[in-house]
Parts: C-alpha cells; structure tokens; sequence
C-alpha cells in the first residue's frame, strides 16, 4: 500500500493526514513518498511497528500526531529525530540493540507509565523529553551512557521514586526537568550531575532534610533554578515547598471539586455542594453561648478562606495549562517556520546555481561566436 504526501515542502517534509493502517502483517508492504521528513497527523495506526520503522530506510525524522497509535516499537539504524504527541501511546518498546542515531526523542502527551529499560541503548541521545505522561518509576542508570545528553525533560508525569547507583554521572547534561511530579528526593544530586545548568523542581513532595542538603550545592555550582512553588501547606527551603514526613497517600496534583455559587452577606463565596461534617455538628447544636459563637464565626471564616484558596489552585492549574498549551503551540508554529526556511533556502540556492550556469552556458556561446571576426 503507498501513502502519497497530502502536503509537501520542497525536498524536506511530507505531510501525510488521517491514513488507517491496522493488520500488523500487511506492514511489510506498506510505502510512504520520499521525503527526509515525515509527519503523519490524526491517523489510526494502532500498532507503529518495526517494520513501518525498517521501510522509512531513507527518513531522517518522524513525527506521529494525533489520532490513534497506542504502541511503538521502535527499531532503526537510521533515524535521527522521533516525535509522538498526543497520539494515546501506552505501550513503548525499544529495541534492545545499541542505537548510535537517534538524537533526539520527545514523547508528549501520552498514557505511558512504564519506560522501557532498553531505553538504555539510545547511546546518541541528546534531547528526551518525555513530559506529559504517567511514568511513575525512573532509574537513573538507564541514562548513564547517553553521553551526549543534554536535555532530560520527565516534568508532568507521577514520578514517586527515582533510583541510581553511587557511580551515576550524566556527564553532558545541562536541562534537568522534574517539576510537577510526586517526588521526595533525587539520589546522588547534584553529584552525579557534573555539568548540570538549569533545573526544574517544583510541585512536588520533597524532604527538607534533602532541599536543605541539596541547596548549599546548587548554590555553590551557580545552577540555576527555573521555578518556585507559591504557597506551602507546611514547609518552604529556598522557594520549594517540602515535608518532613511525606504522605503516604499522594493525592493528584490538582483535584477538580465540584463548586457551586452561594450568596452570603459578604458577596459570593465558594461552596462545596457535599456539606462537611463540622459545618453539621455545629448546626445541629440548638443554642450557643458568645465565646461559641465567636468560634462558629472563626470556623466559618477558616472555612471560606480555604474554599477561597482551592479556587485559586483551580485558577493556577488552569492557567498552567493554558500556558503549557500556548508554548506548544509556539513550538510548532517555529518549527514550521524553520523547516519553510530551509526550503526556501534550498530553492534559492537550486535557482542561483542554474542562473550561474545559464550564465556560463551564455558567456561561452558569445566567446564561440566571437572567433571567426577575430580570425577575419
């Protein structure tokens, strides 16, 4: 089966749209239109297998997003750029043979939870970013001989425990991202971070016993620390917020409650619309004396200041996202713009080489045509 491009630049990238491949055994016959780029967009393909990778031989970069393509298996000696987003993935494998290619690999968007171990054998990695999904477990070894990594990007995920050996050293690395995760520490960091420039670390639940030991060194190296929590519910070390017992039942990130608008006195108010049980002992009591009922108004006001502030964490999750949403956008509006410029540029150098050698072809007719009058 061929696939034409819907879309094309000019000897780069082939835009291919909402194609359905299903049986696994007809992707041996499967073709695509040549092309160093391929981007296939809103498409069911259930399962991207190895033989889709093996019949792209010429293909330098693809990217895979939207539509339906819930596993991967990736297995090339040639490409050097992969991109899924957005696309439902749950299940990656990689082959387990060391691949000297792929340098870049950004998976966003997605319902993975577990990662490969085989990832490993990504030796020519310098950018992973596998933000936006549901991982839950990382070990840092698995990195350990990714020499040329430079960017590692695990922000967004439900990361609760990271592992790795007293040996860990990433020696490249500069962009260290895991904000946004369910972390209490990070074994051997900074130590095992030796180039170590930019970090991301909050929202999560961190130790203070670890921010206090972590600080001092991050300071000392000058890396520099990219975000900040806002408002602690216990602790604060250096603008993250941290726990000296860490909870055994980590609640989401962000609980949407449902709300609803009540008139008080003193304007609108949030309110839950299950009723809490000490709202209802309180109501339940038929008389109160004046120190009660100064307790009553504290409580109520307690009461409000903590629904006030629920919707702020709303707002602030939402904006987030929002913000998250426009810098993707952002993302691919330059990456279109570069890859237009480098087919504008090819053009341009395909129409100054053939107006060079029109001008040759010109300058040596007149020089033939020339000779005879000379000889006269």
């Amino acid at each position: 089966m061929f696939y034409p491009c819907d879309r094309k630049l000019i000897g780069s990238t082939c835009y291919v749209l909402n194609i359905t491949i299903e049986p696994e055994e007809s992707h041996a016959t499967v073709m695509f239109e040549d092309a160093r780029r391929l981007v296939i967009e809103h498409s069911a393909i259930p399962t991207f297998s190895e033989l889709l990778f093996h019949n792209l031989p010429d293909v330098e970069s693809i990217t895979l997003k939207g539509g339906n393509i819930t596993a991967v298996n990736f297995s090339s000696d040639t490409l050097t750029s992969l991109r899924i987003d957005k696309t439902g993935l749950q299940n990656l494998s990689i082959s387990p043979e060391p691949n000297h290619s792929l340098n870049t690999l950004l998976i966003n968007r997605n319902f993975i939870v577990t990662l490969p171990k085989s990832i490993r054998y990504l030796y020519a990695l310098s950018i992973l970013d596998l933000s936006q999904n549901r991982i839950e477990y990382i070990n840092l070894d698995w990195f350990q001989q990714m020499n040329n990594l430079l960017v590692l990007d695990l922000s967004w995920n439900r990361i609760a425990r990271m592992d790795a050996s007293s040996e860990l050293r990433l020696p490249r690395l500069k962009n260290f991202f895991v904000s946004y995760n369910h972390l209490s520490q990070i074994p051997w960091f900074p130590i095992g971070f030796p180039k170590l420039e930019r970090i991301r670390l909050a929202e999560n639940y961190w130790n203070c016993a670890w921010v206090a030991s972590m600080r001092k060194q991050i300071w000392d190296r000058r890396i520099r620390l990219f975000d900040s929590d806002g408002a602690c519910s216990e602790n604060s070390e250096g603008g993250l917020c941290c726990y000296d017992q860490v909870p055994v039942d980590i609640p989401a990130r962000y609980e949407l409650i449902e709300i609803e608008f009540q008139e008080q006195a003193d304007g609108v108010i949030f309110e839950k619309k299950a009723p809490e049980p000490a709202r209802m002992m309180l109501a339940e009591q038929p008389a109160v004396d004046g120190e009660e009922k100064t307790c009553v108004r504290l409580g109520d006001k307690i009461q409000s200041l903590k629904r006030e502030m629920l919707a702020l964490v709303k707002q602030k999750a939402e904006m987030e996202q929002q913000y998250s949403k426009k810098v993707a956008a952002m993302q691919e509006t330059l990456r279109s713009v570069r890859e237009d410029l480098e087919a504008a540029e090819q053009e341009v150098t395909r129409y100054r080489y053939k107006e060079r050698m029109d001008m040759i072809d010109r300058t040596g007719r007149i020089s033939t045509g020339t000779e005879p009058i000379a000889n006269a």
